[in-house]
């Protein structure tokens, strides 16, 4: 990235405003801001030094320089620094990344490559087009133009993501009319409240250095830092566009093969559940608690009516304004439920001229319109029986007062079948709440419903095996239910999704494994901090080589010597250390390295093709997401895997791999820790009840009790274990009795 770069030395020489200029628009610089964008660095290749600036220094405006440093290495690939002002810079090296999810692999990093994300959203521009894949569903969720603004506008300002996408987006967008607008906009806005005349600044320089954090603009402009609010700016905008002749243009898609929707189906509070208007309105309606039976709320050219019908149902009535006391219907939506209460209204809250969130005696409610077909959307619904104050306090304070929204409940699909048909008909909506759906319509026994979850679930999945595969997880998240009620379904999904290869990446690769299965799991995260001596090590023995070759040649020497003497130790001892990643053959130097070069060498024979398939049983192996380590220890919390036993599953290759992977990873090595821990109690109990007092000594006779004993009791919470998860099983095993 070429950018400006100016330090305190040069200001202070008498051609200090020339050479300034002359750095400037010269030299070329990094740039990075720490984790929690705290603090702001700035890397030049003219002097090959780092300038540091403090972000929370001041609000807003120009920052100034707190830390000046120089590097004395000129091989400079990339820097980071910590919040605590600690910087890290990669001197070598080429970076390799692979994007699933889209149609194309880019080998290395290039200006047609940019990546940014934050805890919502990955946002990936690949040439003109930028993908939003979301964290939480694991699925890419839109696609855009970079060139067309109309389609950036609504996906920052329409759908009321502007607090998430806007640092994400930007980044991206760089030459994009939308962006230049935002920037040149939030820039005059900044210098309006700092009482500075813009023209004081070369404008034409602004838009080309900019760093953005989750609130701010970082802008390089005239050898100044310049600190400006991004969203408090940017949310005020007028835009005016130009009509384009394509209309199909105008509008961003999801990712479906088959049809596209807009984004007026976008479950946009999947993502933004604007928990600061549902903590006010919660705060509004406890402090006073009145029930209604009519509610109105106009917010511009828009109003909402909502009434109590037949005292077990609600009516929305949506309005635009026509002339003076004069309205006009938009749409309506009658909402019907199976509960014989009289349902009264509390409050309202409008989050935008299309969403509002209402709370009742029976839960809360949050609703779309789309302003499209004209017709309103049930987003979000939580079953509550609030018909006290206190009740309402109680719901808050355990659920509601949590920076995101519960998950629904069972009840509230159990009380409205309107809220089951959005939530069936909405991708995302299904993505998010599929697996309590599907929970349940088993439970329940809701035939038609559980058919066409399990028919939508597959449906998406065929139509893209890659970024639909997390449809697959609503049928195997409720696998242990299916194998209760109807095990046919379990018997049906093994046949129908057996193992599958993708064909975008279709290859064939040489492993040594003998085996007809080798299960494995990818992407893997590799830990590399345990190897950093490891890396200083060779970092110092390559600088040896350049500049004291007579040193370096005899400690090669000497190393090569001692391996010899030490060989078997030596290949078992690195062995080790490269599978618990203590070493490594990312950057390799000198003899002790000599067991990658000979695992390189033998690893080149080519022996058995393989092919990569995925076992379509996601999330079907995982733990719940409020797993705790403390209760597993006195109440184990058992993942889909273990309440079902099947042999539709574990009799297909699907099963098979899945059985050898979790073998493989963790099964032996528990089996082999209880076996080994059973045969040390065994030992130390036998040697001390059988051994005669004239052959051990009363110390070691003490010593070998105390170790029985707690051998003993380790062994004794397993049995506990298995009798608190599950009783019955424990009491029917007669061997449990009798210790066998």
């Amino acid at each position: 990235m070429n950018h400006l770069y100016f330090t305190e030395k040069d200001l202070a020489e008498e051609d200090g405003l020339g050479k300034l200029i002359y750095l400037w628009t010269v030299c070329a610089i990094m740039e990075e801001v720490s984790p929690n964008e705290k603090y702001f660095v700035t890397y030049s290749e003219e002097d090959h030094s780092i300038v540091g600036w403090n972000i929370d220094d001041i609000n807003e405006g120009q920052l100034k320089s707190d830390c000046h440093i120089r590097i004395p290495n000129d091989n400079i690939r990339q820097i980071y620094i910590s919040d605590d002002k600690k910087l890290a810079y990669i001197e070598f090296g080429h970076l390799g990344i692979k994007i699933f999810g889209t149609d194309e692999e880019m080998k290395y990093y290039t200006p047609e490559l940019r990546i940014s994300s934050n805890e919502k959203f990955i946002c990936t521009r690949i040439k003109d087009k930028v993908f939003i894949y979301s964290v939480e569903l694991e699925i890419p969720i839109v696609s855009l133009n970079i060139n067309n603004d109309i389609q950036l506008y609504d996906i920052i300002y329409r759908t009321g993501l502007i607090h998430l996408l806007l640092p994400l987006l930007l980044p991206l967008l760089s030459n994009s009319k939308i962006r230049n607008s935002i920037m040149e906009h939030c820039w005059k806005e900044c210098l309006n409240r700092l009482n500075k005349n813009d023209q004081e600044f070369q404008i034409e320089n602004l838009l080309k250095n900019i760093q953005f954090t989750t609130k701010y603009a970082l802008i390089i402009l005239d050898g100044y830092i310049w600190k400006i609010k991004l969203e408090e700016n940017a949310s005020n905008m007028n835009f005016i566009f130009e009509n384009s002749e394509d209309d199909d243009s105008n509008e961003y898609w999801y990712f479906d093969n088959e049809s596209y929707e807009t984004y007026e189906n976008l479950n946009i509070h999947l993502f933004n559940p604007y928990m600061d208007n549902i903590h006010a309105l919660f705060q509004k309606v406890i402090s006073n608690f009145i029930m209604k039976r009519e509610l109105t709320l106009i917010q511009g050219l828009i109003k909402w009516e909502i009434n109590n019908i037949n005292d077990s149902g609600i009516e929305l009535q949506i309005f635009s304004y026509v002339d003076f006391n004069k309205w006009d219907l938009i749409c309506k939506r009658v909402e019907n439920f199976s509960i014989f209460v009289n349902i009264f209204l509390l409050g309202i809250e409008l989050f935008d001229n299309d969403d509002i969130v209402l709370i009742t005696t029976i839960g809360l409610f949050i609703y779309h319109l789309n302003k499209n077909n004209k017709s309103i959307t049930l987003r979000y619904f939580y079953h509550m029986k609030s018909y006290y104050m206190r009740d309402l306090l109680h719901y808050y304070r355990k659920i509601f007062s949590k920076s995101i929204l519960p998950l629904s409940n069972c009840s509230s699909f159990e009380i409205s079948d309107g809220w089951v048909l959005d939530v069936k008909n909405n991708k995302e909506s299904l993505l998010k709440y599929g697996v309590e759906l599907l929970s349940f319509a088993i439970k329940d026994q809701r035939l038609k419903l559980i058919d066409d979850i399990y028919k939508k679930c597959i449906n998406y999945f065929e139509q893209d095996l890659r970024n639909n595969r997390m449809f697959l997880s609503i049928i195997t998240s409720t696998m242990p239910l299916l194998n209760e009620y109807f095990p046919d379904y379990v018997s049906r999904y093994s046949l129908e999704i057996l193992m599958i290869t993708d064909y975008h990446f279709y290859d064939i690769k040489y492993q040594h494994s003998k085996l007809h299965l080798d299960s494995f799991q990818y992407p893997q995260i590799l830990n590399l901090t345990n190897s950093i001596l490891w890396l200083k090590y060779n970092m110092w023995i390559g600088k040896l080589s350049e500049t004291h070759l007579i040193l370096f040649i005899v400690i090669q020497l000497l190393s090569l010597f001692i391996i010899l003497i030490f060989l078997p130790i030596y290949f078992v001892m690195f062995y080790i250390l490269s599978k618990y990643l203590y070493i490594n053959d990312f950057y390799t130097n000198g003899a002790l390295s000599l067991y990658f070069e000979i695992i390189k060498l033998f690893s080149k024979r080519k022996t058995t093709p393989v092919i990569t398939f995925m076992i379509p049983y996601i999330n079907f192996v995982n733990y719940p997401k409020d797993y705790n380590w403390f209760w597993e220890l006195i109440s184990p919390q058992p993942s889909p895997f273990v309440n079902t036993i099947s042999n539709d599953i574990y009799k297909t290759l699907d099963g098979e791999a899945l059985i050898n992977f979790k073998w493989n990873m963790y099964g032996k090595i528990y089996h082999s820790i209880i076996w080994i821990g059973f045969m040390a109690l065994l030992g130390c109990f036998n040697a001390a009840a059988k051994i005669p007092k004239q052959y051990i000594g009363d110390d070691v006779l003490n010593h070998l009790l105390i170790a029985s004993i707690i051998l003993g009791f380790i062994h004794l919470s397993f049995e506990v274990r298995q009798l608190i998860y599950k009783p019955e099983r424990w009491m029917k095993d007669i061997g449990n009795w009798f210790g066998i």
